[in-house]
């Protein structure tokens, strides 16, 4: 069973467990957070927006920002990190706004599942551990907030559009003439770090996490859901992304 907190000098790891339609009026956290769903989704609600938050997505605020949560007939498990100034350093000055929205990143996804295993299997050397999980957390929203420039915003245009189910070939048939095709794919392997092929796969193994977590579907039916070729494919890329097959992920998770 998950411990519900676990604590070091510059950290705070707690398990949340929201209850169907469950409201949390409007609060905030001391330190810069990390908010890792792990089942369920919710809607979340700040001063200037308002954003759902499904499996996999990690929501970064700085500290003091505050929220409102509304909880969805699934109710939702969230894994909350909060991360102390003194670890943080000048560091603190770089993430000085949320950043808009959910963040769907894999790396943060990973980091996740890392910390609900050092939940999971608490022992005299988790706090050291627990710092370990801070820090490559803190890491990767740094590299996140440095990328989101002019050419960000370009590629999440492209995104949206991969997101609505545009295959790669039919999105730069219809939006790119033939002398960008070449160069808008450099910018988006630049920025993403993968090809557009390879976002789509993500994007389909993302909806798959869902699933997983929520549902009692087949690996095969899951896997013909979310656009994959057939189970050994979703197997592979999963794997890939995550660190663990999907049906060890399922009987992890439960």
């Amino acid at each position: 069973m998950l411990t519900p907190r676990l604590s070091s000098r510059f950290a705070l790891a707690t398990r949340y467990d929201r209850k169907p339609l469950e409201v949390l009026d409007w609060h905030e956290h001391r330190n810069l957070s990390f908010c890792f769903v792990m089942e369920g989704n919710y809607q979340e609600t700040t001063r200037d927006r308002t954003f759902t938050c499904r499996p996999g997505d990690v929501v970064i605020k700085p500290g003091a920002k505050r929220h409102q949560n509304m909880f969805s007939q699934l109710g939702a498990v969230c894994l909350l990190l909060e991360i102390s100034e003194d670890l943080l350093g000048q560091s603190t000055r770089l993430i000085e706004r949320e950043l808009k929205g959910p963040i769907r990143d894999y790396h943060l996804a990973r980091i996740g599942l890392e910390l609900r295993e050092e939940l999971l299997a608490t022992d005299s050397l988790s706090g050291i551990m627990l710092e370990g999980i801070a820090l490559r957390t803190v890491v990767s929203g740094l590299r996140l907030v440095r990328e989101r420039s002019k050419k960000q915003a370009q590629v999440e245009a492209m995104r949206e559009l991969l997101d609505i189910g545009l295959g790669a070939e039919e999105f730069t048939t219809r939006y790119l003439t033939a002398s960008e095709r070449k160069s808008v794919r450099r910018l988006f392997y630049e920025m993403e770090g993968c090809s557009m092929n390879s976002y789509i796969l993500r994007r389909r193994a993302f909806s798959a996490f869902a699933e997983l977590l929520n549902t009692n579907h087949s690996l095969a039916d899951i896997a013909h859901r979310c656009g994959f070729y057939d189970q050994a494919h979703f197997t592979k890329v999963f794997k890939a992304l995550f660190g663990v097959t999907p049906g060890r992920f399922r009987s992890r998770m439960n």
